[in-house]
């Protein structure tokens, strides 16, 4: 029987994953509507075809078909991803970051490319597995990840008069039993700045007359079940600009 607080902070937890999934509706559905436009554009080309049966071989149907199969492979991935993320499932015990950073991506992308955020990944090559259910830690890279989208959209939308390489970037390496992850933006320092009330779920920042959900609540209490931890670092880049937080995962060596 779970005591009252305990049920109070699991219910903060799901607001706050479906809060996050909210947050990337429109890259979702962006990375659904490639697949399903390509399959539209397959499709008329068979009816195409069709009308010129001189022109039909039997090479070019399997590869329209191969085409199509591909595309619903991908539509298939992506609901399956959107599924674990929604409904209750069993844990995993274990999982790789670098496929669960690029997992993210996969579902974020869109929003960093469209704003010509460029990212980069370094991990190292001793990296072992972390001890972390799969999808906790892609909802963790999911919100860390999306508070640097917003502090660079920040500083864009406050400083428009000086033009910046926006940039988003994570290191990973190991550190005794636990496997270490850096991730850096180049936005508006809203991290440290907002040291003490980022731990509260649904904080929000108030910038240029503009209102950004932005904490770690949920990254921080992802972490502390497994042992882990969230720290963020005092981190200015050379334009006085910058946040650093630093993730400590439990690696798994069984």
């Amino acid at each position: 029987m779970s005591l009252p607080h305990e049920s109070g902070n699991a219910e903060l937890l799901k607001a706050t994953k479906l809060a996050l999934l909210g947050e990337v509706t429109g890259s979702i559905l962006h990375e659904l509507n490639q697949p399903l436009t390509a399959m539209s554009i397959d499709a008329g080309y068979l009816k195409m075809l069709a009308e010129k049966p001189n022109e039909l071989s039997a090479e070019t149907l399997i590869q329209v078909g191969a085409d199509i199969e591909d595309d619903i492979h991908r539509l298939q991935k992506i609901t399956q991803h959107l599924r674990a993320f929604a409904y209750e499932r069993e844990q995993t015990l274990h999982t790789n970051l670098k496929t669960a950073v690029e997992n993210v991506m996969s579902l974020i992308g869109e929003q960093f490319r469209a704003r010509a955020i460029k990212w980069e990944f370094e991990f190292k090559e001793d990296l072992p597995s972390v001890a972390i259910d799969a999808i906790e830690l892609e909802y963790i890279l999911l919100n860390v990840f999306l508070n640097a989208r917003k502090a660079i959209d920040l500083r864009e939308k406050l400083c428009p008069e000086k033009p910046f390489q926006k940039s988003l970037t994570l290191k990973a390496w190991r550190n005794q039993d636990h496997v270490m992850a850096l991730v850096k933006d180049n936005g508006l320092n809203l991290s440290y700045t907002n040291l003490h009330h980022l731990w509260r779920p649904f904080f929000t920042v108030h910038v240029a007359k503009e209102r950004q959900y932005y904490n770690l609540f949920l990254v921080a209490q992802l972490l502390e079940k497994v042992g882990g931890k969230c720290q963020v670092h005092q981190y200015f880049n050379g334009e006085g600009t910058g946040n650093a937080i630093e993730l400590t995962l439990p690696a798994w060596d069984k």
